[in-house]
């Protein structure tokens, strides 16, 4: 048994050398253009923001926080009027790589100057959560996102340390709009158990999968009206 169990581990370890042997050789060949690497599995690659979220995606995602060109660029892919505004504000609140969208894969948002990374992480949420939830719960998509914007040169509350919003690397979502009209809000429907209680609760937990930090109701009363979320620099979902 030990021989056989020697050998399989052999057999298995040799594979390995092999498969990252050939990994590490046609890689750097794609990279030059040799042949086509599939996106997907290219750690260096933009995010494509159609597609089914990968093993990859959380790592491509986090280049787009580091390279705003790249971002709008990613969105545009997806058809959406993604062009970076100029730099703004001045002190603790400048904003840069800031961009301003009309809507999100289906929904509809308020026009609000955010950061493009920001913006992207809202296309990917919207798309693989929000709105197959919506249509599970209720037959039916979300048409608008409503919300409190982005930008806000402020500390937290009150105190020293500056808030994501000086520079607008957060977002505060207050609610939805169905297809049919029909409003949710997070204000008077968190917490419920209806299908409006449900689809907020997994909204919110999507949220926390595609942000650095996500506060909703059950955080404090700050939050009794909306969902925050940023990409500040630590991790929380509450």
């Amino acid at each position: 048994m030990r021989q056989n169990g020697s050998v399989l581990a052999r057999v298995v370890g040799r594979a390995l050398f092999a498969a990252l042997l050939l990994l590490a050789l046609a890689y750097p060949a794609a990279r030059l253009g040799m042949f086509e690497w599939p996106r997907a599995y290219d750690p260096l690659a933009l995010p494509s923001l159609s597609a089914q979220p990968g093993f990859l995606t959380d790592w491509q995602m986090k280049l787009l926080d580091a390279d705003p060109g790249g971002c709008a660029l990613a969105l545009q892919r997806v058809g959406l009027p993604a062009v970076l505004k100029p730099p703004r504000g001045n002190g603790n609140c400048v904003v840069e790589g800031a961009v301003s969208l009309p809507r999100l894969s289906r929904a509809k948002l308020r026009p609000e100057d955010t950061r493009c990374a920001i913006a992207a992480r809202l296309y990917m949420w919207e798309r693989n959560v929000l709105q197959p939830a919506a249509q599970s719960l209720f037959g039916q998509p979300v048409r608008e996102i409503t919300h409190f914007g982005s930008y806000s040169c402020r500390t937290m509350r009150g105190g020293n340390s500056m808030s994501e919003h000086a520079t607008a690397n957060a977002f505060d979502i207050s609610g939805f709009v169905l297809a049919n009209g029909q409003r949710l809000s997070v204000k008077s429907d968190w917490g419920k158990s209806n299908a409006a209680g449900k689809l907020l609760a997994i909204a919110r937990d999507g949220l926390c999968d595609w942000f650095n930090v996500t506060l909703s109701p059950d955080y404090n009363a700050d939050h009794a009206d909306h969902f925050h979320v940023d990409m500040g620099w630590y991790w929380t979902c509450r």
